[in-house]
């Protein structure tokens, strides 16, 4: 076999090969994308029940406010403060939604991991909503309870609403990202329904550059 055969076979299994391996990357595109995308559509049916049960439960506080009438300042100001943390959560939830929905996969790996990367980093701001737990610890709280007895106000009532707050801020300020070297924030955050989609999303699209890299 002269020189001239031998490089001809060599160009066509070259050429081959080369086929081989763009298909394989374009049906690894496809796939990843389409098992990133189906996690993520169900992340944002589950922020869209949140929402839905977030309004639900702000229009059931709104009426027990109402019907109130401020004749309980302790419970107006206790249910008003959840309401309006429950009111917040809900925004976030609805950005959340519009940000899934705008995700364009024929963009470029890079560009989409950038939205995720956003997305993320607005989920774990979430925690916000573990401020409204102190405020479950007074809202039935009353001038004629405390009159009644001073006392045991004092030694029961207060430092439970104390102790709840303490440990709220003590969550709030550890549940971070940069707290993930603790075992228990580790744990929680890994298992977060609201982050494992984004993780796993994020995880198929970096297959698919690792692929480009060892072709």
């Amino acid at each position: 076999m002269d020189d001239i055969t031998l490089k001809s076979l060599w160009k066509v299994q070259d050429e081959k090969l080369d086929r081989t391996m763009k298909l394989n990357l374009f049906i690894l595109d496809s796939m990843q994308k389409q098992k990133a995308q189906s996690k993520l559509k169900g992340l944002a049916r589950l922020k869209l029940v949140a929402v839905i049960l977030g309004i639900l439960w702000t229009l059931f506080l709104g009426v027990l406010v109402y019907g109130n009438q401020l004749q309980n300042i302790y419970f107006t100001v206790s249910v008003g403060m959840i309401m309006l943390i429950t009111i917040a959560a809900i925004a976030i939830y609805i950005k959340h939604i519009v940000l899934i929905k705008e995700l364009d996969y024929s963009q470029s790996i890079t560009d989409t991991q950038k939205k995720l990367a956003k997305l993320q980093a607005s989920t774990f701001n979430n925690r916000f909503i573990l401020l409204q737990t102190p405020f479950y610890t007074t809202f039935f709280w009353s001038t004629e309870m405390i009159q009644a007895s001073v006392t045991k106000f004092c030694l029961i009532a207060v430092p439970i609403t104390l102790l709840f707050t303490l440990l709220t801020l003590w969550v709030y300020k550890n549940l971070t990202p940069l707290k993930m070297h603790k075992k228990w924030v580790s744990y929680l955050l890994k298992n977060d329904p609201e982050q494992v989609p984004v993780m796993q999303a994020q995880k198929f699209l970096n297959e698919i550059e690792e692929f480009k890299k060892a072709s």
